[in-house]
């Protein structure tokens, strides 16, 4: 019997505003960034900013070093502006407890 770890080279995820790269034991495994925004770790701890920044991921399989990412950003005048931005208290309720936070 064959281990899935012999026949999965790779495992692909939808986007979530970030690019994430991991390892489920032996196996790669990516997140495209999203294709319009993305989330900006350097907003301040309990608070959420997004920031225009449109990229997808280019995954080649066919080289001596496959599987390669290669993370593509569209030219846009606009990147960087800030698509939304959540301050400390509603993020805070949203994650905990959205209905009852006042």
């Amino acid at each position: 019997m064959r281990s899935a770890a012999a026949t999965v080279r790779l495992i692909l995820c939808g986007h979530f505003h970030l690019q994430i790269f991991g390892l489920l034991e032996t196996i790669p495994v990516w997140v495209t960034p999203g294709v319009f925004s993305r989330v900006d770790l350097t907003a301040a701890p309990g608070t959420e900013r997004a920031e225009r920044e449109a990229s997808a991921t280019l995954v080649q399989l066919n080289t001596a070093h496959s599987p390669s990412f290669h993370t593509l950003h569209a030219r846009d005048p606009q990147a960087g502006e800030t698509v939304y931005e959540i301050d400390e208290q509603p993020t805070r309720c949203w994650s905990v407890a959205a209905h009852r936070c006042r």
